[in-house]
């Protein structure tokens, strides 16, 4: 979602498997310029034109701020996490689930991969959430802020240009187990028997399963053949 100064601008769903690249330029990449640009595998998506911003003020400074967005931000997916990678001019500024705990402005460092989002720290915090030991469920949405420090005293809605990013799996999951569930005194905590990265997210599903049936009583998966039903997980959930 970009948003102007809190006006919601463009809202779009991507679903390359390698990412994204978030740019405002009139410059397109080449297999040559890998370096300046990033990878061409990556969906290119150009910030929205300031032109329609009815504020004189406001839309000088936003030009301002597009002008040096021309290299810009890559989102990029590694396995089941999310990573950032700033290329441009402009400085980048985050809040989201994998952010330092810190009381002032968390910067994006340049040609430097951030992770944003971990699927597997997501799944863990979920499954507590579940069985009441948090009080609260895992955070999943990320906030950029471009060209203006960010966590500070102002709103987000007083900001230049700001884009939010919602994993949509973990959306979908937490909107899946969001209801009530009661656990008996002698439930047994999720065990992972091994270290590989695969194998522990295969148990956290399968403890999501668990609870999805008990929550909504749902009969068994359909038989080998059959439609899949509500209990599907998202696609490419799953690590391949």
């Amino acid at each position: 979602k970009f948003q102007y100064r809190g006006r919601q601008v463009c809202v779009l769903t991507i679903s390359n498997p390698h990412g994204c690249r978030l740019f405002h330029s009139s410059l397109e990449p080449t297999q040559e310029q890998v370096e300046l640009f990033g990878p061409l595998t990556l969906e290119q998506v150009r910030f929205p034109a300031a032109d329609g911003i009815p504020n004189e003020k406001q839309r000088f400074y936003t030009h301002q701020l597009l002008d040096v967005l021309d290299r810009g931000l890559i989102l990029e997916l590694q396995g089941q996490d999310l990573y950032a990678i700033r290329l441009c001019q402009c400085k980048v500024f985050w809040s989201g689930p994998c952010a330092a705990r810190c009381a002032g402005p968390n910067p994006i460092e340049r040609e430097k991969k951030t992770k944003l989002f971990s699927l597997e720290g997501f799944l863990n915090g979920l499954i507590l959430f579940q069985k009441g030991q948090t009080t609260t469920p895992p955070p999943f949405e990320i906030f950029f802020c471009f060209g203006e420090e960010w966590p500070d005293q102002k709103p987000k809605e007083k900001k230049l240009i700001t884009v939010q990013v919602v994993p949509v799996a973990a959306r979908l999951l937490l909107e899946m187990f969001s209801g009530e569930l009661s656990w008996s005194a002698d439930s047994i905590p999720l065990q992972i028997s091994h270290p590989d990265l695969k194998d522990r997210m295969v148990e956290q599903f399968k403890e999501l399963y668990q609870l999805w049936q008990s929550q909504q009583r749902l009969p068994q998966p359909p038989a080998h053949g059959e439609e899949p039903g509500p209990w599907a997980l998202p696609p490419g959930s799953l690590p391949q």
